[in-house]
């Protein structure tokens, strides 16, 4: 099953992505870009455990129950990867790294409950 953005997530990720480089241009500080892959990640970190929701739904209990941990596991992988591999390399930007992650889950749990509260499925 592929990962499919739809329209509306696209543009919230276009325009965070945009505020975040405006925000770098206006105050001339390049620890910002920090937000960058931390905003972008947020937003990966959502669908994946929305594509993972789904592809558990229809499970037995003991079966979703495994996934899920699997999948937890492996975004949590993934998210001290990238803090790991910031930290080394650009320390500075560790700080609105996890502004970002925090900032790209908010924005694209937002949208995504919005599309299912107005679907009236939820």
């Amino acid at each position: 099953m592929a990962l499919r953005m739809t329209k509306n997530n696209l543009i919230l990720l276009l325009v965070g992505t945009s505020f975040i480089l405006m925000g770098v241009a206006v105050t001339g500080n390049s620890n910002l870009l920090g937000a960058l892959p931390g905003y972008v990640l947020g937003f990966l970190l959502t669908f994946w455990l929305h594509r993972d929701t789904l592809r558990s739904v229809d499970d037995e209990v003991v079966i979703a129950i495994k996934r899920m941990r699997r999948s937890f596991f492996a975004r949590l992988g993934m998210v001290t990867l990238v803090v790991v591999a910031v930290g080394r390399f650009q320390a500075a930007w560790l700080f609105p790294l996890a502004l970002g992650i925090a900032l790209g889950l908010i924005v694209s749990l937002m949208a995504s409950i919005k599309k299912i509260l107005s679907s009236g499925k939820g």
